[in-house]
């Protein structure tokens, strides 16, 4: 008499677990690279937008303090104005406890001379990494 055996054995579950392991321990990282790259394109074009902003009061005013409707950041970041009537630096800075806060481009700049840079980068960092120009 001879039995057909129904399912999968042991071994073959064991092997399918080992390879979807491999696979998972392969692609987490650089799916996580992919999403926080996608947030610091997001903040960094809303630093952009917030200079634009300022830049359109002050052909206005001539002068950027007293400019208001600027954002305050998003989930990820926090985005504070150094305001003085013939300058302005924008900081987004990276909320702690979030995804973003040990990221190693650090926190955003720009100024209204258009100079873009990071605070608090890892070392090695370029800002072409980082803002993606």
């Amino acid at each position: 008499m001879r039995r057909t055996s129904r399912g999968f054995t042991l071994i073959e579950i064991m092997i399918v677990i080992a390879i979807i392991g491999i696979v998972i321990t392969i692609g987490y990282p650089s799916l996580t690279e992919y999403v926080k790259k996608g947030r610091r394109t997001e903040v960094a074009g809303l630093l952009s937008e917030q200079a634009q902003i300022l830049e359109r009061f002050y052909s206005k005013s001539n002068v950027y303090t007293g400019a208001t409707g600027l954002s305050v950041g998003n989930d990820f970041y926090t985005i504070t104005p150094a305001l003085t009537d013939q300058a302005f630096k924008l900081t987004a800075v990276r909320k702690a406890g979030s995804a973003m806060a040990t990221d190693k481009c650090g926190d955003f700049t720009i100024t209204n001379t258009g100079v873009r840079s990071m605070e608090n980068a890892a070392a090695g960092v370029t800002t072409k990494d980082c803002w993606g120009r």
